[in-house]
């Protein structure tokens, strides 16, 4: 997060440039710079709202959606900060409720996943904490302890419980307070830096609610924070560093931002619309009965050690030029990239037809629910697609898969576990996609004060824990350039079949680039 310059009041169209800037890397190059041609999407734009909202500018998506352009969006922004609060009453939603609540539905799959060593599940960071903050105040432990201890007093879901066994289970419990052990301060020689931090991703305690461990190094300038999954999702990591930022230097954080019981609130709701019963009967009318799972190469039990990763890129020009091609077409890159590899996968495996799991970062407002661009929480949600193979070309039928899936994309999840049996036992390819945006980029933080640091350990998940899929997809915008990823277990595939799949998309994306006007 730059340090806010308080020299002169910042206008909204600064303040809507470093928002735009901070999502897609580069500042818009002119006032008719539409945000989705050049590559934003739906989680990139909620990268930019929840800027917005540190910069206490209230925006929300419907702003970006149909503004479009920087001016276009500014246009919106600024009439609404001349009629409103900035940042409207919301109060202190975070702060001091406690008791049982609802698991979000993103949990409930968690759960039902059955992972081996449920404790040992770790998100976070290692930062590099500065010695002073941008205005020259020092940074001792005390302040870094305090910053870790507010940031779990203002996020729910950094003090909640899972009980995952016995009577009631699963449930979840907000604590009053974050339990003792949060934060723990090491003291030790640089040879002992590995071993300490490997053991923070290990001091999770879901039933005592220990969801957050910290380990602060004084002697190295290093702050381990261990986010346990099962409470959040990856784009609240980055949401994490943000808040810590500010509580350490001493910026405005926005109001507090919605929980996790708030959202749970407003989706029992939704369920009972009329929407949800059309929704229901859309997933579950996609083409199922042409779904089979992908047949791997080899058995054996896919443990973590055993994962790998065939990885390619496209050059700037494709990349380009697909971008183009999906607003002509109306559809995302998302859409494009899921599309192009289940057909791939179909062909090289001779499947009728691939049903592929997508993460949906979006945080969609729901009527009468909190605002959670900026909140901490497993809001992330999963939806199936069902791609077809068949005559003709992938991307004309790209068009006819995207019209089945409902827009709600959360819906999914919370129709399946509200207990509707038509969504209860689908058949799955063991596919999923992790279209990530640019958040790979984002999280390298290197504008902000809190940097993450060099020195890794691993050791985030037990060994013992196995994927839930057998081939995981990974999208991601890297400068210019999209990066695609398929991640496996060499107990299932030889590393050959799986660089050809990766190979055979981008190649496929390529091809209706070029169809549609080439690179430019």
């Amino acid at each position: 997060m730059t340090p806010p310059d308080h020299t002169r009041p910042a206008s909204t169209a600064d303040l809507l440039g470093e928002a735009w800037q901070a999502a897609l890397g580069a500042a818009p190059a002119g006032p008719d710079t539409d945000f989705f041609a050049v590559g934003g999407d739906s989680l990139l734009a909620v990268r930019m709202l929840s800027r917005l909202r540190q910069a206490r500018v209230a925006a929300t998506p419907a702003d970006i959606l149909r503004g479009r352009t920087f001016s276009g969006i500014l246009s919106r922004l600024e009439a609404l900060r001349e009629a409103t609060d900035p940042m409207g009453s919301e109060g202190t939603a975070g702060r001091g409720r406690t008791g049982t609540v609802p698991l979000l539905p993103t949990q409930h799959r968690w759960i039902a996943n059955g992972f081996t060593d449920p404790d040992h599940f770790s998100l976070g960071w290692i930062f590099d904490v500065p010695e002073r903050t941008p205005d020259g105040r020092p940074v001792d432990t005390g302040d870094v302890e305090a910053a870790v201890l507010a940031l779990a007093g203002r996020h729910e879901a950094l003090r909640t419980r899972y009980v995952l066994e016995g009577e009631g289970a699963p449930r979840a419990e907000v604590l009053p307070a974050a339990p003792d052990g949060l934060f723990v301060k090491a003291d030790v020689p640089d040879d002992e830096v590995p071993g300490v931090l490997r053991d923070g991703w290990r001091a999770h305690r879901l039933a005592e609610g220990r969801v957050l461990a910290a380990r602060w190094l004084p002697a190295q300038r290093l702050l381990q924070v261990a986010l346990h999954h099962l409470t959040l999702d990856g784009f609240s990591v980055e949401l994490i560093a943000d808040d810590l930022e500010a509580l350490l230097v001493g910026a405005d954080l926005p109001a507090a931002p919605g929980a996790p019981r708030d959202r749970a609130r407003v989706l029992s709701a939704w369920l009972t619309s009329a929407q949800a019963g059309r929704d229901a009967a859309a997933w579950a009318g996609q083409d199922w009965t042409r779904v089979r799972p992908v047949p791997v190469e080899a058995t054996g039990p896919g443990l973590l050690s055993s994962m790998d990763v065939a990885s390619a890129e496209l050059d700037v020009a494709h990349t380009a030029a697909v971008q183009r091609l999906a607003v002509r077409s109306g559809l995302t890159f998302e859409a494009l990239v899921l599309t192009a590899a289940a057909d791939a996968i179909t062909e090289r495996f001779g499947l009728p037809g691939v049903s592929v799991d997508t993460y949906h970062h979006g945080r969609d407002k729901l009527p009468g629910g909190p605002d959670i661009t900026s909140g901490i929480g497993y809001f992330q949600a999963s939806y199936p697609v069902v791609v077809t193979a068949g005559p003709g070309d992938w991307l004309e039928r790209a068009a006819a898969v995207f019209d089945r899936v409902p827009k709600d994309r959360f819906g999914f999840d919370a129709l399946r576990f509200a207990g509707h049996t038509a969504l209860a036992d689908l058949p799955s390819s063991g596919i999923r996609l992790n279209f990530r945006s640019r958040m790979s980029e984002i999280n390298a933080r290197e504008v902000d004060w809190l940097p993450p640091s060099t020195v890794s350990a691993g050791g985030r998940r037990s060994p013992r824990q196995t994927e839930p899929y057998v081939l995981m997809l990974e999208a991601d915008q890297v400068g210019e350039r999209f990066a695609f990823a398929v991640k496996f277990s060499r107990d299932h595939f030889a590393r050959e079949t799986v660089e050809h799949l990766v190979r055979s998309t981008l190649a496929r994306l390529e091809q209706a680039a070029l169809r549609a006007g080439g690179p430019a």
